[in-house]
């Protein structure tokens, strides 16, 4: 059902994938128009779904995108900025994607989300390899390029390397990829295999690899919390006991083969050092600085407040196109911190209110999340909501790689919710009792080919009612 909507989404999270590569090593002179390459695939399927009559029309939150998007062009006009091109821009980034959400929550079911999942599993062992190469490679080597025609452009990490983005164009990347990946290996492993033993533990030690070779401190926390989150989930996700046996001995093969591996020792000193530096630009407090700088993003709204004018500068000016479009430079138009960003370019009252969006629908999606784990004995989107959460709470969304993800997470999350429909059950179930069935009189069974009343389900529409 919806398998045209289902091709198209596929498509969309491929591109998601590659898009690092397309700007950086396949079409490097072509980087900028390809900032938007998933753009035309998500009209298509916004399309699409209105034809088949699932866009989500009536939703709430829909609505108030709509409202949100509205606003911000009339304040833009009122602030001053005129630039059509810059506003456009700028309602692409806020709104245009999020719809895709509740799309992908009426398509998709829980079968389809553990495919996905399977494919970014198997994802992450070629993308591993790949941040290898860039790790081992100097920092000038074609591997290591950057986006367009720059042969510089990524961020340094350590010891006279770069932090590897894999096939990403930058390190934002795999900051996303890799806790959205460890949550469906958890997954698989806490749960019913549906993946090779084998294949599973060379999933795991690609996670574990990338960790290190990262270079990326909020690659490897983002990570831990995914892990905190399963280990935290177990007593409530797990119907007896020996399902720990599986998971434990799955980890303890995984950390058997990383000591076998010299890259996981070289990369692991490297990271050491880019912790050690940290500490000391830090005046020996690491741990200190990550925590001040996650929490400067929170509190440093009171200070944006005072700064932004009442309809700010326009939608859009705080982003790299927007500041190049007006300034003919390319940096932090406004400000780096997201929720900085907002109120400049919106104004405080609206900005406010666009922050305040972000929030519900961050407490909404992990609300659901936390509702499987109760009621259904479901982890998985409450894992897919602690990799994803700060990307949809406070993630820059002007990089189209964190966009693409704070929108794939929610929507991963609502469709993970969705079962497979108990009609394709109970016809699996019809054409096996009549495969074994007693022969059968002018193409009806005999009575006793009928199921026991005892042993019958309810009709579809009577179980939907009990629900």
């Amino acid at each position: 059902m919806h398998l045209r909507l289902k091709v198209l989404i596929w498509v969309y999270v491929i591109l998601l994938i590659v898009e690092g590569a397309m700007r950086k090593w396949w079409f490097p002179t072509m980087a900028d128009l390809l900032l938007v390459v998933r753009d035309p695939v998500l009209l298509l399927i916004y399309a699409l779904a209105l034809a088949e009559g699932v866009f989500p029309t009536s939703n709430l939150f829909v609505g108030v995108i709509a409202a949100l998007a509205g606003a911000s062009v009339l304040f833009s006009f009122m602030g001053g900025q005129s630039n059509l091109v810059v506003i456009a821009y700028g309602l692409r980034i806020n709104y245009l994607h999020l719809p895709l959400m509740w799309v992908m929550g009426q398509v998709f079911n829980r079968r389809d989300v553990e495919r996905l999942g399977t494919f970014f599993l198997l994802v992450a062992i070629p993308m591993t390899l790949v941040m290898v190469s860039q790790f081992r490679s100097p920092m000038n080597a074609w591997i290591n390029r950057g986006v367009g025609t720059d042969e510089g452009g990524q961020i340094f990490g350590a010891d006279g390397r770069i932090r590897p983005p894999g096939l990403f164009a930058f390190i934002t990347g795999p900051q996303l990829f890799y806790p959205l990946v460890a949550a469906f290996f958890f997954d698989q492993i806490g749960g019913m295999k549906r993946m090779p033993w084998y294949l599973l533990i060379a999933c795991g030690v690609a996670i574990a690899i990338a960790l290190p070779v990262s270079i990326s401190r909020t690659v490897m926390i983002a990570t831990g919390i995914v892990a905190v989150a399963f280990v935290a989930t177990l007593p409530m996700s797990s119907s007896r006991l020996t399902s720990l046996v599986r998971p434990i001995i799955l980890l303890c093969l995984v950390l058997a083969a990383l000591t076998q591996m010299p890259v996981f020792k070289e990369s692991t000193d490297v990271f050491m050092m880019r912790w050690d530096q940290t500490a000391i630009e830090a005046d020996g407090a690491a741990w200190e600085s990550l925590l001040d700088r996650t929490l400067r993003a929170f509190t440093n709204t009171t200070y944006f407040l005072e700064q932004a004018s009442l309809f700010g500068d326009g939608i859009g000016m705080g982003s790299n196109v927007g500041s190049r479009l007006t300034t003919g430079s390319v940096g932090f138009g406004l400000a780096e911190e997201e929720w900085g960003k907002i109120l400049l370019e919106l104004g405080p009252v609206l900005g406010l209110a666009f922050i305040a969006f972000r929030i519900w629908l961050t407490f909404h999606l992990g609300r659901e999340a936390w509702r499987a784990l109760r009621y259904e004995r479901d982890a998985l989107p409450l894992m897919i909501w602690a990799a994803l959460m700060i990307a949809i709470l406070q993630g820059q969304w002007a990089p189209p790689t964190v966009l693409g993800f704070a929108v794939l997470g929610g929507g991963l999350i609502l469709a993970s919710l969705n079962r497979v429909p108990e009609a394709e059950t109970d016809e699996a179930e019809a054409r096996a009792a009549t495969a074994h069935a007693a022969p059968v009189s002018f193409g009806l069974p005999t009575h006793a080919a009928l199921p026991e009343a005892s042993n019958r389900r309810p009709p579809i529409v009577i179980r939907t009612l009990q629900k």
